[in-house]
């Protein structure tokens, strides 16, 4: 059987030489890395996890479906707003996230600001008394509500309902969520 030998032939005067090496141990030439097959592996890792990493759109579906038929989870927002609202309340927001990740909410929020990616808006809402500045990824149902959303102007008012992800800057980080 044939065995695949460590060695492979210099360049210049076709004497075996290791790979590992810099130059040729018999005339001093420079050994050329195999590179090319250590890239392409290399780039292959990367688009095999770039895949698993981006959730596919009927996952997404599949997940606005499951929080639009989901009851509202009670969370108490006027206590949420007061915690993310206090400059020193850091542990307390800490202990705050485990409780209400994965909660659905329905809320009326007012916009501050609104930015448009390929398929979805990026929303940053306006923090009130009783309600928290949010960061919500809205994904429009049909077309009608996505030249809606990019057309949506600061202090407009919106009905939205989502699935809490967290907190983001002191502000309660909603994804995906829906106009209601």
């Amino acid at each position: 059987m044939y065995k695949r030998s460590k060695f492979k032939p210099c360049e210049n005067c076709q004497k075996p030489v290791i790979p590992e090496d810099k130059n040729c141990p018999y005339c001093g030439f420079k050994v050329k890395k195999e590179v090319l097959p250590k890239l392409i592996i290399g780039v292959l890792i990367l688009v095999l996890f770039g895949s698993l990493a981006i959730p596919s759109k009927s996952h997404l579906d599949k997940e606005i479906k499951k929080i639009a038929n989901a009851p509202v989870d009670t969370v108490n927002i006027r206590e949420l707003a007061k915690i993310l609202g206090n400059k020193h309340a850091d542990t307390e927001i800490l202990n705050k996230i485990g409780k209400i990740e994965g909660k659905i909410v329905e809320l009326q929020l007012q916009v501050f600001v609104s930015t448009y990616m390929s398929d979805y808006h990026r929303i940053v809402t306006i923090p009130s008394a009783g309600i928290p500045g949010t960061l919500l990824t809205l994904y429009p149902k049909n077309k009608k509500e996505s030249e809606y959303l990019k057309n949506i102007k600061p202090g407009q008012t919106l009905k939205v309902k989502g699935k809490i992800e967290g907190i983001y800057k002191k502000r309660l980080k909603i994804n995906p969520a829906f106009i209601i």
